[in-house]
């Protein structure tokens, strides 16, 4: 994932699925790569609650407007 303003969310959380199944694939003994990829969950987890985040305070303000 680049580092753009707007995070495709869906793509992001797909490319996160891909690291958890690496790791919990038996054959994966490259350190030097499972510390990549975990670097990098670890990258989209944090993208992910922030947008997630950003998502939910809107819901919470188009709320606002109606309630």
């Amino acid at each position: 994932m680049t580092k753009k303003k707007d995070l495709n969310f869906a793509q992001a959380f797909a490319e996160l699925e891909q690291i958890t199944q690496w790791f919990d694939a038996d054959d994966n003994l490259d350190l030097d790569e499972g510390l990549k990829k975990f670097e990098r969950g670890l990258e989209l987890a944090s993208a992910l609650k922030k947008k997630l985040g950003e998502v939910e305070n809107k819901v919470e303000q188009i709320k606002g407007k109606f309630i």
